[in-house]
């Protein structure tokens, strides 16, 4: 770059030359750090007998080089193709993983994408300069990186509502009120149903769309679990059948989704009959026991023997 430069600098101090000649025969006053072109002009030349003695030891080395340059070109093809490769068979397309897991992986793929495209133009920028055939442009990583800024797109679109979503299932069961419930559910999927149809068409959008709808289509099912009618002795049983060990004051809402409650509507109705069946019971024995423990009976003696309950046909 500096050896191609030479030419215009050699015409710019001959311009300079020119110029300081016709200023001195107008008796031109210079300031005191004016730097004369005969000087620059001497500065020059070293600068060309310096770049002369480089070039030389670089035309000496020019074979090692080129053989480098050669060997590190070939490995950057093969890095170029298993970076391509991992992309190909690893990039986060499914909505299986979380917002901030994808969004990692892809801020590492871009860095790594970058990285290798940097390292393609410095290659080619050496092949040229020292001869070397430079073939080709290929454009797979810059594919790949537009690739990646979709998906960004569309990974960040959605971790907005996951988060609501993740927020929701960390609710304690205890403290839930499923009016809300339902509410922040039909929240999430109006906010998701605004998004534009560039961001829809991903499975990291659908997988959380069909999960928020999945989750509104069994509301119903688990609000009947919220009851009086089950006490801890029956949760104790719905913890078992849904394998969840934690104690009954630590349970959240998501944890009863993450375990198949709504698949398991049968498991659950049978558990929530056996409770308000017990429920109805204990209502009519305490019906039972708060009448007899305000009814009055009245003694009366009979045959001077035995007393008896005065208006005992009454009473049943």
């Amino acid at each position: 770059e500096v050896n191609q430069q030479i030419p215009s600098w050699h015409k710019k101090t001959t311009e300079l030359g020119e110029s300081e000649k016709l200023l001195k025969r107008q008796r031109h006053a210079f300031r005191s750090d004016w730097m004369e072109a005969s000087l620059v002009g001497g500065q020059l030349q070293q600068v060309e007998q310096l770049l002369a003695k480089r070039m030389r030891i670089m035309e000496d080395q020019v074979p090692l080089l080129q053989s480098r340059i050669v060997a590190e070109d070939k490995a950057n093809v093969q890095r170029v193709s298993d970076l391509l490769s991992n992309w190909e068979q690893n990039k986060p397309l499914m909505g299986n993983i979380t917002p901030d897991d994808a969004l990692e992986k892809l801020n590492k793929f871009e860095f790594n994408m970058k990285k290798s495209q940097l390292d393609q133009e410095n290659l080619i920028k050496a092949k040229d300069a020292l001869g070397l055939d430079v073939g080709a442009s290929d454009n797979a990583i810059s594919g790949c990186l537009d690739e990646v800024a979709g998906l960004t797109e569309v990974w960040e679109a959605v971790s907005k509502p996951f988060d609501s979503l993740t927020e929701l299932k960390d609710t304690l069961w205890a403290t839930a009120v499923m009016r809300k419930v339902r509410k922040t559910l039909d929240d999430i999927l109006i906010e998701m149903r605004s998004l534009p149809n560039r961001i829809r068409q991903y499975d990291a959008y659908t997988a959380l769309h069909d999960k928020v709808k999945s989750y509104l289509s069994g509301h119903s099912t688990l609000s009947d679990m919220k009851t009086d009618a089950l006490k801890e002795r029956h949760w104790k049983i719905i913890l078992q059948k849904l394998n969840i060990h934690v104690a009954f004051s630590e349970l959240t809402i998501g944890m009863l989704w993450d375990n198949d409650l709504l698949e398991r509507k049968k498991d659950m109705a049978e558990v929530l009959s056996i409770a308000q069946g017990e429920m109805a019971i204990e209502v009519f024995l305490n019906e039972v026991r708060d009448r007899w423990m305000k009814q009055e009976l009245n003694l009366v003696l009979y045959q001077n023997r035995v007393r008896l309950i005065r208006g005992w046909d009454d009473l049943f």
